[in-house]
C-alpha cells in the first residue's frame, strides 16, 4: 500500500493535534451507471461542480430524481450536458440512491466511459458505522469488535487516497478496499464500538501502518516477507486462538493436468505440470511452490499461486500435501483403490493433488477469528491489537 508524500505529510500534522477534526473520505458506491436513482427523507440541494459550486437544484421532499446519461455528459429534468455535481441532504438526512442510502453527501461525475460514478463523501467514523457489520459478525465479542473498529479505521486513513488518482475518489465499497454498504448495514452495536474507539488508530514509528486483515490464520499468521516486502510490525505469530471458525479446515483436489490449463488461462504457459513441491515456513505455512515440466523447474509464490487459482478455492497457503481420500471402509478394498487409481494415474501421466489447509484469508496482520478467541480469554482490544502487530501505538488521532 502506497501512502502518497502529500497524505503523510497531512497524517503526521493530525498527528501533532490534538483536536483535529475528523478526516473526510470519499468513496465510490457506484461506478459505470447509465441511471441513478436519487431520494431524501426532506429533499436536498444540488450544485453544479463543474465551475465552483453552483446551485441548480432543490427538491423539498422525499420523491424520486432520476438522473441520466445523455449524449454529453448526463442530466435531469430541464438540467443538460453535467459533468460532476453534488448533493447535499437537508437536515443530514442519509441520501438514498439506487436502493441504497448512504450518510454525508454524494457526488456524480462522469467517467471516461461516458457514464457516471457515485461517489459518498463522508467522515471517517460514519463510513465505520457502515463498515463493521460487513467485516466482522456482530455476535463476536465486544473487544473483538472494538479491534476490527480501530483496524478499518486505521487501513481508511493510511488508504484515503488509494484509488484517487485512477478512479477519481479514494476508497472502494467492495473487498479492493473495505466491505461498505452504507445505512443499511449500519447497527447500535457497530455504532457502540465505533464511538468507544473514536479517533484511535494504529501508529509505527508516528504513522498508521497497513492494518491488514483477514478471517482465520489456521494456527499462525504470516510474515509479511513472504509477499517480498518486510515490515516491521507485521511479523509472523503462533495463534491457536482461531479453532473455533466453523470452516476452519478445508481441502482442495484437482489434477496435474487441471493445473497446468488453469496456469495457462492466467498467462504461465508452460508444458504439462509433473509435480508440484512446497516449501514451507517454521509455522507450517506454504511460502513458494514449485512447479515441476517438462522444460524444467517454475518457482512461485504461494500467494500468487493462490490469486490464480481463486482467494475462496485455495482459501489460505496454510496446507499440505495428502493422499486422495477413498470412500470405500473395508481396508482391503481402500487398499485395492490406491493401487488402481497409482497404476491409473501412471498410464494417463496425470495424478491428482489433493491439499488439505486450515483457516481462511492470506494470513498477514489481524486474525478475526483470533481476536474473538483473544476476547473470549479476557483481552481487551489494545492487548488484541498488539499481539499481532509488532512494536505499534494505539494512538488517539482526533477527539
Amino acid at each position: 500500500m502506497k501512502i502518497f508524500p502529500i497524505l503523510i505529510l497531512g497524517i503526521l500534522t493530525l498527528l501533532s493535534q490534538t483536536s483535529a477534526s475528523v478526516p473526510e473520505i470519499t468513496v465510490g458506491v457506484f461506478e459505470k451507471q447509465e441511471k441513478v436513482l436519487l431520494s431524501a427523507e426532506n429533499g436536498f440541494t444540488v450544485y453544479d461542480l463543474s465551475s465552483g459550486k453552483k446551485e441548480i437544484f432543490k427538491r423539498w421532499n422525499k420523491s424520486v430524481l432520476e438522473i441520466s446519461v445523455t449524449e454529453r455528459g448526463f442530466g435531469f429534468l430541464t438540467h443538460r450536458n453535467l459533468r460532476h455535481i453534488e448533493i447535499v441532504p437537508f437536515r443530514k438526512h442519509p441520501v438514498h440512491v439506487n436502493k441504497m442510502a448512504f450518510r454525508g453527501i454524494l457526488r456524480i461525475r462522469e467517467d471516461r466511459f461516458g457514464k457516471m460514478t457515485v461517489i459518498n463523501a463522508l467522515d471517517v467514523e460514519s463510513y465505520l458505522y457502515g463498515v463493521i457489520k460487513s467485516e466482522m459478525l456482530l455476535n463476536s465479542p465486544l473487544e473483538a469488535l472494538k479491534s476490527q473498529a480501530v483496524v478499518a479505521r486505521t487501513y481508511a486513513i493510511r488508504n484515503q487516497d488509494k484509488f484517487l488518482k485512477e478512479l477519481g475518489f479514494g476508497l472502494t465499497r467492495d473487498v479492493r478496499s473495505q466491505v461498505y454498504n452504507g445505512v443499511f448495514d449500519e447497527h447500535d452495536l457497530s455504532i457502540k464500538v465505533v464511538d468507544a474507539t473514536r479517533g484511535r488508530i494504529l501508529t509505527h514509528e508516528g504513522q498508521p501502518i497497513s492494518a491488514y486483515y483477514h478471517s482465520a490464520c489456521g494456527g499462525a499468521t504470516q510474515d509479511s516477507s513472504t509477499w517480498g516486502n518486510k515490515i516491521a510490525y507485521l511479523k509472523a505469530q503462533v495463534c491457536p486462538y482461531c479453532e473455533n471458525y466453523k470452516d476452519l479446515h478445508w481441502e482442495y483436489e484437482l489434477s496435474l493436468t487441471d493445473l497446468t490449463n488453469r496456469l495457462r488461462e492466467k498467462g504461465h504457459i508452460l508444458p504439462n505440470i509433473s509435480d508440484v513441491r512446497l516449501s514451507k515456513d517454521t509455522f507450517g505455512r506454504v511460502i513458494r511452490v514449485e512447479l515441476v515440466h517438462a522444460d524444467g523447474t517454475m518457482k512461485m509464490n504461494a500467494n500468487h499461486l493462490r490469486t490464480l487459482l481463486g482467494a475462496n478455492v485455495l482459501r489460505s497457503t496454510m496446507f499440505s500435501d495428502s493422499e486422495k481420500k477413498s470412500s470405500l471402509n473395508d481396508p482391503a478394498e481402500k487398499a485395492i483403490d490406491q493401487i488402481l487409481n497409482s497404476f491409473m494415474s501412471r498410464m494417463s501421466g496425470d495424478r491428482s493433488l489433493l491439499w488439505k489447509g486450515k483457516g481462511f484469508g492470506h494470513g498477514v496482520g489481524l486474525c478475526q477469528w483470533g481476536a474473538k478467541g483473544l476476547a473470549n480469554k479476557g483481552y481487551n482490544f489494545e492487548k488484541i491489537l498488539k499481539y499481532y502487530y509488532s512494536d505499534v501505538s494505539v494512538t488517539r488521532l482526533y477527539d
